[in-house]
């Protein structure tokens, strides 16, 4: 059952009439203050009544008709408890005033019948009281409960939609990673024959990265830091596969180390790069990483697109976004022009951590 927290639509069905009672018993003479303090209990008892009746009336049925089948029992059944309140306090009431239980004082629900007035006996007039009285009151608890549900929707839907992120996240981790060491096993096994030393060196720098693999997949935040090491190791394995046919150059400020982003961000980004240009001597990819004037980070690389170029699947970029709308942070901007292929990615300061994440 959805929860409503109407605590305050609760105070003030209660406040206002109790308000203009205790204002009458103020100005009145001190026999009717007792008297009134039972009406301020019968405002209470019919009001969290009726929204005790108009809640758990949700329950009773189920489909077919439920709303139908609801509303046929709930109206009569809050009409009923709510006359028997009004006639129990009125007797009460008239006992304490004037120590009896006749109506005094022309306190009846008075109608009009060929312009002459008919004052109705105690019950019906309840009764017709009670009738507006659930009436309004049913009214402002389904309301209550409507505006409840379309909150409760509304966080289901969000947490549906990160739950689907992150099953898809989990999906992208598992053809990014195998990819990447597909690739570089295969580079390992030419330079074990070619060039034994420089397959040591390959080897170490395949070590580190796979090791900030296993240490920081899982997480959802790592410093820049620890990002330019782990793409500096990343950058060897490329150099060593195309030499100077690939370069990387990176111009951040220190300021910025401590800022934080989603693990593999830079990886992901410099493979994209590398899967869709050519990697040649005469075509040299080259590779930017600096902090714009927004104080965001920019990975850029020259275009320079494979003749036969390879369809693209797009999930290092969908990987990346999913892992900023998990954090309910700003995702990154995609740009090209003529000559680069842009990707800005927003940091993440420490001190804002918790509201990146909706805490």
């Amino acid at each position: 059952m959805i929860k409503v927290n109407d605590q305050w639509l609760r105070i003030v069905l209660v406040i206002i009439p109790c308000s203009l009672f205790l204002y009458n018993s103020w100005v009145s003479d001190s026999k009717t203050l007792q008297a009134n303090l039972v009406y301020i209990l019968t405002v209470i008892l019919v009001s969290e009544g009726s929204r005790f009746l108009a809640y758990q009336s949700r329950t009773w049925f189920t489909a077919p008709y439920k709303r139908l089948k609801r509303l046929s029992v709930l109206i009569p059944s809050g009409i009923v408890f709510v006359a028997i309140c009004f006639v129990l306090s009125k007797l009460l009431r008239n006992t304490m005033a004037f120590g009896d239980t006749n109506m005094k004082g022309n306190q009846g629900f008075v109608l009009q019948i060929k312009n002459e007035p008919v004052e109705l006996g105690l019950i019906a007039s309840s009764v017709i009281y009670a009738i507006f009285t659930f009436l309004i009151l049913l009214c402002i608890y389904e309301l209550a409960y409507y505006f409840a549900r379309l909150r409760h929707t509304e966080k289901e839907r969000d947490r549906l939609e990160k739950e689907k992120l992150q099953a898809e996240l989990q999906q992208l981790k598992g053809i990014v990673n195998p990819h990447f060491l597909f690739n570089n096993l295969n580079s390992l096994s030419s330079l074990i024959s070619e060039n034994p030393t420089q397959a040591e060196n390959f080897l170490d720098e395949l070590t580190k990265v796979f090791r900030y693999l296993l240490r920081n997949n899982e997480t959802e935040l790592t410093t820049l830091t620890e990002e330019l090491k782990f793409i500096h190791s990343y950058y060897q394995l490329l150099q060593t596969r195309y030499g100077k046919a690939i370069s990387m150059h990176i111009d951040i400020d220190p300021g910025y180390h401590s800022c934080l982003l989603p693990p593999l961000t830079l990886q992901l980004l410099v493979e994209n790069a590398v899967k869709h240009n050519r990697i040649h001597k005469e075509y040299p990819l080259r590779i930017e990483l600096f902090i714009d004037k927004s104080q965001q980070l920019v990975v850029r690389n020259n275009l320079s697109l494979r003749e036969h170029s390879i369809e693209s699947t797009g999930i290092g970029l969908r990987s990346i976004n999913s892992r900023y709308q998990l954090l309910n942070y700003e995702t990154p901007t995609i740009r090209q022009d003529a000559d680069y292929f842009w990707v800005i990615i927003p940091l993440i300061a420490s001190k804002d951590v918790h509201i990146a994440q909706g805490l």
